[in-house]
């Protein structure tokens, strides 16, 4: 009887031909191969399973396919399909280093008590106004441990498969936040989290080079102050619509433009108005 791989990646994916790839080869190159990979398709209208074929002789990888475009639908399908003892839920457009796999191996190993983790980031991204994002989201992992309201990224979210049973399963009625809550569900019922600092994966910043760091900042901070308030995201998304690789949109704010180019031709009037917009962040009644 074939024994069971240590890991199963349960990769959701819409309309990712660009991304899909790099991920791929990444894990072609992992020092660590004792994984299988369950990639689920949202009725991609782009290249994305044709992208994926080549890769069936280097890993293994299954895909299955579905008419529902929902990623908490995709990952639930992933983790119906899954063999491994442990689930590794991964966006498309994650990175990662060679040791990757390694090194998360390592830590399960030195922390055996961890039921669920998550890691810190890294952005690998040429734009200096970028690269703070990478200590905010790792401050925002560490402090909400600190007050009790731990999350994690969607974008990385590991968990034993012997507890994932349906009642934990990702909430498909969620529009957004998804991936606290389905963390925050296991923890609320005594299973042990822990952020792991290395290895790290490389984040995505896509969606601030689509949509302008100050949009999605503005975004971010109403579904921060709902999730820390407790609220879930079944009625609302705020602004934040998931599209896919083809784009993210965000028609519920204005449409400001991208930070960068925004700084090098703005007024001292407009920078100041910039300015007063952050402090609003913390003001906005819900």
């Amino acid at each position: 009887m074939k024994q069971a791989p240590f890991f199963s990646i349960v990769i959701p994916t819409l309309n990712e031909e660009k991304y899909l790839p790099l991920l791929l080869e990444d894990l072609v190159k992992q020092t660590y191969q004792d994984f299988e990979i369950i990639h689920v398709d949202g009725n991609s209208d782009d290249q994305t399973l044709k992208k994926v074929a080549p890769f069936k002789d280097k890993l293994n990888i299954q895909t299955l396919q579905t008419t529902t475009r929902n990623v908490s639908f995709q990952r639930n399908m992933g983790i119906e399909k899954a063999k491994g003892n442990w689930l590794l839920f991964m966006d498309a457009d994650n990175r990662l280093p060679a040791y990757f796999l390694d090194g998360i191996r390592y830590r399960l190993a030195k922390y055996p008590e961890t039921e669920l983790f998550t890691t810190w980031v890294s952005i690998d991204n040429e734009k200096s106004l970028n690269q703070p994002i990478e200590r905010t989201i790792n401050f925002g992992l560490e402090f909400g441990r600190v007050v009790g309201k731990e999350w994690s990224l969607g974008a990385f979210i590991g968990v034993k498969r012997s507890i994932v049973t349906k009642e934990y399963w990702f909430d498909q009625t969620q529009k957004v936040g998804e991936d606290g809550i389905f963390v925050k569900k296991l923890i609320d019922n005594g299973y042990i989290f822990n952020i792991f600092r290395d290895p790290k994966y490389v984040f995505s910043v896509r969606r601030l080079d689509s949509e302008g760091t100050i949009k999605m900042a503005r975004t971010g901070a109403r579904l921060a102050i709902n999730y820390l308030q407790g609220k879930d995201f079944s009625e609302q998304d705020f602004g934040y619509k998931m599209e896919g690789g083809g784009a993210y949109t965000d028609q519920a704010f204005f449409d400001y433009y991208d930070l960068q180019k925004f700084i090098k031709t703005a007024t001292k009037n407009q920078i100041d108005q910039a300015k007063k917009l952050f402090k609003t962040l913390t003001k906005i009644e819900f």
